[in-house]
């Protein structure tokens, strides 16, 4: 397993993660079309003027306004369509940070050959070994090409575009209860697992 995740209320682990980041770019890539897509609206409604536009004279009349003056009434539609398009601006740009962030978090765990669990983990075993002069290799850390092609189930005449890039449901490498080690990777006995 590799963590629990809220929004999917659903554990993430061997054979779902790839669909989840799956998940994570797609809606990643959404989130930024369309906060790219609203922009000019969005700037047109944050700094132009919405509500009543007010030129003052010299005069004013019996209602309190200047002669000549220009108000313009913004209606329930135009105060609501505003609202929305303030909040559809923030709210997507907000999800493409947080997303962005969850998003590289994981291609830098699967880069390394981790789950989010094993990278806590790996850190505190990294410290621990430290402190008696041993160096902590990571024994399911193949490198960054083979931790991948690892995680997408490429190979068997498997390509990115038609096994990746488009839904598959191609199974994982594995069981998801044994794996393989990676020893190649030992400092003539240092590596402690």
């Amino acid at each position: 397993m590799d963590h629990h995740c809220p929004w999917l209320n659903n554990c993430v682990g061997h054979y779902n993660h790839r669909y989840f980041l799956q998940f994570c770019v797609f809606m990643w890539i959404g989130t930024v079309y369309v906060s790219i897509s609203v922009w000019p609206l969005f700037y047109e409604e944050f700094f132009g003027t919405p509500g009543a536009v007010y030129q003052p004279k010299e005069h004013s009349n019996s209602n309190g306004l200047y002669e000549g003056d220009v108000v313009k009434y913004v209606s329930l539609y135009g105060q609501t369509f505003h609202s929305c398009i303030l909040l559809e601006f923030f709210l997507c740009s907000g999800v493409v940070v947080a997303l962005g962030a969850l998003t590289m978090w994981h291609v830098r765990l699967i880069t390394r050959g981790e789950t989010s669990i094993e990278a806590h983990i790996n850190r505190s075993e990294t410290k621990r070994l430290k402190k008696l002069g041993l160096v902590y290799k990571n024994p399911y850390d193949f490198g960054p090409l083979e931790n991948w092609r690892k995680f997408l189930g490429l190979g068997d005449n498997r390509t990115f575009w038609s096994h990746i890039a488009m839904p598959s449901s191609h199974p994982s490498e594995g069981n998801g209860f044994q794996w393989q080690f990676n020893f190649s990777k030992t400092d003539n006995g240092n590596c402690h697992v």
